[in-house]
């Protein structure tokens, strides 16, 4: 603040204090000390300006370095986990393996998936939260995405002894979004659906679009209903009582990546049990 500025405030002050009680000496006290209270109010946004502005470098500072982390992490564990994992499958392959061989070899494919599973997760969220996540648009056939999905989501609910339905209504064709996100979109509201689900159950989904060619894409699962749906998206600030899981993560990210998209998600419990996530977006991007 310029020292205009400073006068004309001060003179504002002087002003309102003679005008409320000019007869006052509180008042006429409060009157000859205005500018120096001035001064220091000044002083002390002044100061906490400044210290926002460290607290904010070291915002940047400790984001910078989490994502560094991050990718030199990745970096660093998907040689030897593709290693892992390569080799897991190839023991798998061998048929004089014992059934005590095969089980132990099953466990750590399975931890190794697992564990990719968890590596990507982290690194697609630090690229969400700094930003560096672009949508690409393209024209593709939401069925055959929707296929891939259920596909790709298919060794966890044979794993759970879950089945996975899907249905997509005939008049939906080709819709233009990125498919890429949307792919892991819908695999991890299947993903968490099917790890909430009793062994024997089966999750259902279907695509549908209103007349303004907005689609619903909706996973059905019969798993117990969370007691507060509003805190699923938000763990930290709700009445959860565990660290959010893969899964529980898987759809954190993906409702940023609706976001992206300009999509959005809506979590709705089922009579008499069960839950139902309904994924609203448009089937191609509003013309300028």
């Amino acid at each position: 603040m310029n020292e205009t500025a400073r006068e004309s405030v001060a003179k504002e002050l002087t002003s309102d204090l003679s005008t409320r009680a000019p007869s006052d000496p509180a008042t006429a006290a409060a009157t000859e000390n205005s500018p120096q209270r001035v001064e220091q109010l000044i002083d002390e946004l002044r100061k906490r300006t400044a210290e926002l502005e460290e607290a904010n470098r070291e915002l940047r500072r400790v984001s910078h370095y989490r994502s560094l982390f991050l990718a030199r992490m990745s970096h660093e564990l998907r040689t030897p986990l593709t290693s892992i994992l390569g080799f897991s499958e190839i023991l798998l392959d061998q048929e004089e393996l014992t059934d005590t061989q095969r089980r132990f070899c099953q466990k750590v494919q399975d931890s190794g998936f697992q564990l990719q599973a968890s590596l990507n997760q982290l690194v697609d969220l630090s690229r969400i939260e700094a930003g560096q996540t672009e949508v690409f648009l393209q024209e593709f056939s939401l069925r055959e995405t929707l296929r891939e999905s259920c596909a790709a989501a298919a060794r966890m609910a044979q794993k759970q002894q879950v089945k996975i339905e899907y249905d997509v209504a005939p008049e939906i064709t080709t819709v233009v979004s990125d498919q890429g996100k949307l792919r892991q979109v819908i695999f991890n509201f299947i993903a968490w659906a099917v790890s909430r689900s009793p062994a024997g159950e089966t999750v259902n989904v279907s695509i549908t679009a209103d007349d303004e060619s907005i689609l619903s894409i909706t996973v059905k699962d019969n798993g117990e209903p969370p007691k507060d749906t509003s805190s699923v998206f938000d763990p930290e600030h709700g009445n959860s009582t565990h660290e959010p899981n893969i899964n529980e993560l898987g759809i954190i990210i993906g409702r940023k990546l609706l976001e992206l998209m300009n999509g959005s998600v809506e979590l709705q419990n089922t009579v008499p049990r069960g839950l139902e996530a309904t994924i609203k977006m448009p089937a191609r991007p509003p013309k300028a």
